[in-house]
């Protein structure tokens, strides 16, 4: 009950973000400088605080993230194979490349403080510290490498080119370096005053909403009831498929029962929002994106407390 409580703000806000397109609240030209916004400041800034807030000793934590990191990439390399298999173009699977791995960090953060407590929050936390770069950098490679078609000045390129143009846009992605900073900001030992983390905190409050709004603008409610199997697939990867994979990692590795719950819900949230924005900015099919993330996260309101029920038997 608690994760579908937790879930119902994401839905209202995408659907606000849609409403306030659709009857011009913001126009229509106005939606790009809202991406922006996410994307190059709101977004940034609360990778740089949840990451210099978090315990980064891994510990006893190295099974945990390592059974996580087993089930994303699991989950990754079967977006890559579905790529010949659902004869996607090269928007439509780096947008699915995306929505397999990512994870909706903020909602996963809300759920766990309403249902798991305090140490599980902790574990989270470091888990995300090593996983959010890692995503946003693969996410990067695979929109540079698999750039659209009809992009003739990206295609035709020598793979020394291709490598330099990688390295060019980690280099200045606001994502990456966010977490870049964050990372050395929290193993520095730095003492950040309050007047620095103040703004940086107000400008991640509106991180998750900017990013929800800008989602639910480029929905179109008429390609969410097209019959799309790739979607399907997406959503069933996300929601599916990533979830039974850790819990099965996690059962091998002998985690611990709080550790296999959060774990457990990292895996089964749905996509983040951050990947439409990515997705806009880098070539990707930030429609299709779009539609997988909006059947995620509704369904997400089931399928997460159905995921947390079955947990619960099962380390009872």
């Amino acid at each position: 009950m608690q994760a579908a409580l937790a879930i119902l703000p994401v839905i209202a806000l995408v659907a606000l973000g849609h409403l306030a397109r659709r009857f011009r609240i913001i126009a229509p030209a106005n939606w790009p400088g809202v991406e922006q916004l996410g994307f190059r400041l709101l977004f940034p800034a609360i990778l740089i605080t949840s990451i210099y807030r978090s315990e980064l000793s891994l510990g006893s934590l190295g099974s945990y993230v390592f059974a996580l990191a087993v089930a994303f990439a699991a989950t990754a390399l079967a977006a890559i194979l579905s790529r010949g298999a659902l004869k996607l173009t090269n928007p439509r699977f780096t947008s699915m490349f995306q929505g397999s791995m990512r994870f909706n960090s903020l909602l996963v953060l809300a759920v766990a403080a309403n249902g798991l407590g305090p140490e599980a929050l902790s574990d989270l936390a470091v888990a995300m510290a090593f996983l959010i770069p890692v995503f946003n950098i693969s996410s990067i490679v695979m929109l540079t490498l698999f750039p659209p078609e009809n992009d003739q000045s990206r295609q035709v390129s020598d793979r020394r080119q291709t490598w330099r143009r990688i390295t060019r846009e980690i280099a200045r992605n606001p994502l990456v370096l966010g977490c870049l900073t964050g990372l050395a900001l929290n193993m520095s030992g730095a003492d950040l005053p309050g007047w620095v983390l103040a703004p940086l905190d107000w400008l991640g409050q509106g991180a998750l909403a900017v990013g929800l709004l800008s989602v639910g603008a480029g929905i179109e409610i008429k390609r969410l009831w097209q019959s799309d199997p790739a979607m399907w697939i997406g959503v069933a990867m996300r929601l599916v498929m990533c979830p039974i994979l850790f819990l099965a990692a996690a059962l091998i590795f002998g985690l611990p029962a709080d550790q296999i719950a959060s774990g457990v819900l990292l895996t089964a949230a749905p996509a983040a929002s951050v990947g439409f924005i990515l997705a806009r900015q880098m070539g990707g099919d930030a429609d299709f994106y779009a539609d997988m993330f909006t059947w995620q996260t509704v369904l997400s309101a089931l399928t997460l407390s159905l995921w947390l029920i079955l947990v619960s038997h099962l380390i009872a």
